[in-house]
């Protein structure tokens, strides 16, 4: 009886209830036990808190190392001063406060899919209603002759770098060497330079990064590295590697032998799908546990996601799909009907300070269709496109337009001849100033690629009083994986841009908006232009245009077509097919326009507001022209402002927006009606 009391809460067996017990307890909630303690498991948990859901389960994440989950994205960073606690992606009391049951230092080996139970190494045995295998990779090793060599070593873990620390503690060790020219490997190669060693990176491939980059790419962060004082050697084909007097050999079937005092093998990770094969689950014939549309593999009450499932036969190695698997799998959790149809696996990272990213479709997978360069002494950078439409980009060097790059990317824009032009000899398909700061990015247009955030979701929280990076990223998780687009959240709460970003006609449109706002105005306090009281005053000609039938004609149909154009003009950001000139020129031009019918109308009416349905049209428009003429103020404002204003003026922007729109809708029904009025009642 002790011995059951003390067990843990998933190995308990449900007792019948006594006669008094019966009308009280509580329906006993399903079990979900999560193997896999890594940032998918984690992200998996952390959904099911967000939603709410994680009210309706008991909740077990078993994890084989003794860290809870930790940000594996900026594992170089270990060395840079950061402690292993600064990487959790959440301490431990996080997990207890959500009543999730953590268990770390624990190895699942065996699953009795009949039993429903998971065994540990110590035959610790836990039991389940659903299981999650999220179990991740593991850093491949190649078939080399003395790859388990004293010395030697991979690069995944926290506990791999604790060891590569040790042995340069205890070592007289100078020169490293990384087996490896991928992401891992030039990621491991910073390490070793943060520990003071020169580094020589090896790649059997004729480039670096051989799957995201082309040769042109590839060469210029070659030259980059090779700038830092890293040695580069290609198409080198490992033969084995000895332990000698002077430290490690590495012998090359094509090359002279290279002599360092310690080795990383970096040469890319394989899906951790053992435990998967041992317990009768299909496995993808690229390895991983075969999933479907529901992530659910071939037993329906075990699900796999990350770096573990394999998808179509293809197997997600980035965060931002292993993400996107825990957040359809947290909405079916739910009851709900989401499914999985992929995942972008865009890079966007810095290879030991060099900006490296690669969007949508790689260079790898780039079947046919146009490629543009454009190569200048900042870098390299490169469109691809199918049928006129951007499908994916690349670049090695700083790219201050990439979310931009990749909202055109998300929405397939064309790739109009002069905006190839442009790029070709600007490196940029936009004109100077055409990026649009995030404040100006459609709703739906994605902030944080790791977590899916759109833009609206940011902005919903910030409305909701999340006023700070801090509190927007608890609330959704926006920058809490790579954390590249912290900047971007900022920008959302008010933070000043790192570098000013100018917005196309935003000075334009501050003018424009403030003489329109002060004539608005003047209509409260400037009297009405007199009438002359001669036929001989040489201002009645000029008051023809207010009082003859012509003048008034001519004047008032070109106030309608300036008017309709000026709408039209406001239209463009929500015509996603036109993409001639920025949003930013044609708010600019909208507001131009906005004012030039202000004065117009002051010329057609004598700044008289008439009377009846004259005076009820002429107090719409100046209430539309006011209103019209404050939402352009902060919308100029917006990209600029920072502080407790830029949160303001973000909060009020679109609301001052609607309500210009709200009393502008009167305005054609009122001026058709005046049209009418004006021939019906004509002479």
């Amino acid at each position: 009886m002790v011995a059951a009391l003390n067990a843990p809460l998933a190995n308990r067996q449900q007792v019948g209830p006594t006669a008094a017990q019966r009308h009280v307890t509580p329906p006993q909630r399903p079990r979900l036990v999560i193997v896999g303690g890594g940032m998918a498991g984690f992200g998996l948990c952390d959904r099911l808190v967000r939603s709410g859901v994680i009210q309706g389960y008991d909740v077990t994440i078993i994890g084989d190392e003794p860290l809870p989950a930790y940000d594996r994205v900026n594992l170089s960073t270990y060395f840079d001063g950061r402690s292993a606690d600064e990487l959790l992606l959440a301490p431990r009391d996080w997990y207890q406060k959500h009543r999730i049951e953590l268990i770390t230092g624990r190895r699942i080996e065996r699953i009795d899919r009949e039993q429903r139970m998971v065994f540990d190494q110590d035959g610790s045995f836990y039991s389940y209603d659903q299981l999650v295998l999220a179990t991740g990779s593991h850093a491949f090793v190649p078939p080399i002759k003395g790859s388990d060599s004293e010395g030697v070593f991979v690069y995944r873990t926290i506990a791999d770098l604790e060891s590569i620390r040790d042995y340069c503690a205890t070592r007289n060790v100078h020169r490293g060497g990384v087996i490896g020219g991928g992401l891992l490997g030039l990621e491991a190669a910073k390490i070793l330079m943060d520990l003071g060693l020169s580094v020589s990176v090896i790649e059997m491939a004729p480039g670096l990064m051989p799957r995201q980059l082309d040769a042109d790419a590839a060469g210029l962060l070659k030259r980059k590295i090779q700038s830092m004082g890293v040695d580069v050697q290609l198409v080198r084909r490992t033969e084995s590697i000895a332990v000698v007097d002077n430290g490690i050999c590495i012998e090359f079937s094509n090359a002279s032998d290279l002599h360092v005092d310690l080795l990383v093998i970096a040469a890319g990770v394989r899906p951790n799908d053992k435990l998967a094969e041992s317990a009768g689950l299909e496995i993808g014939p690229r390895r991983g546990v075969k999933v479907n549309e529901c992530l659910q593999t071939s037993d329906p009450n075990i699900f796999a996601i990350g770096e573990c499932a394999s998808f179509h036969d293809h197997v997600f190695g980035l965060a931002a799909p292993c993400f996107r698997m825990a957040d359809v799998l947290a909405q079916r959790l739910a009851g709900g009907e989401t499914t999985f149809a992929g995942a972008d696996e865009s890079a966007e990272l810095k290879l030991m300070g060099v900006q490296v990213a690669t969007l949508g479709t790689t260079i790898g997978e780039f079947a046919g269709g146009n490629v543009v360069t454009h190569h200048d002494e900042s870098g390299y950078r490169k469109l691809l496109t199918e049928r006129g439409r951007i499908v994916g980009a690349s670049c090695v060097g700083p790219w201050d337009e990439l979310p931009q790059v990749r909202q055109a990317i998300a929405k397939r824009a064309r790739l109009w001849p002069w905006q190839r032009k442009r790029f070709l000899n600007t490196g940029s398909p936009w004109s100077p100033g055409g990026a649009m700061p995030v404040t100006d990015w459609p709703a739906d247009a994605i902030v944080c690629s790791c977590l899916s955030v759109s833009k609206s979701t940011i902005v919903e929280l910030i409305d909701d009083g999340k006023q700070d990076v801090e509190q927007i990223a608890s609330a959704c998780g926006a920058s809490t994986a790579c954390g590249s687009c912290r900047g971007l959240v900022g920008q959302l709460a008010g933070a000043a841009a790192a570098e000013p970003i100018t917005v196309p006609g935003s000075k334009t449109m501050w003018v424009a908006s403030v003489i329109a706002l002060l004539a608005s105005l003047a209509w409260l306090v400037v009297p009405p232009i007199p009438l002359t009281d001669s036929v001989q005053s040489t201002w009645r000609s000029v008051e023809t245009i207010w009082r003859g039938d012509l003048g008034r004609q001519v004047s008032g149909f070109t106030l309608v077509g300036l008017t309709l154009l000026g709408l039209v003009f406001s239209l463009r950001k929500r015509l996603t097919w036109f993409h001639w000139g920025s949003y930013g020129f044609w708010r600019a031009a909208h507001g131009v326009l906005g004012m030039a019918v202000l004065f117009g109308v002051a010329i057609h009416t004598g700044m008289r507001l008439g009377h009846n349905l004259n005076f009820l049209l002429a107090v719409c428009f100046l209430s539309a022209a006011a209103l019209g003429a404050v939402a352009g103020i902060a919308s100029s404002m917006e990209s600029r402002a920072s502080g407790n204003l830029g949160m303001w003026i973000r909060r009020w922007r679109p609301r001052l927006t609607r309500i210009h729109l709200w009393v502008t809708w009167p305005l054609p029904i009122l001026i058709a009606l005046h049209v009418l009025g004006f021939y019906w009642f004509s002479d």
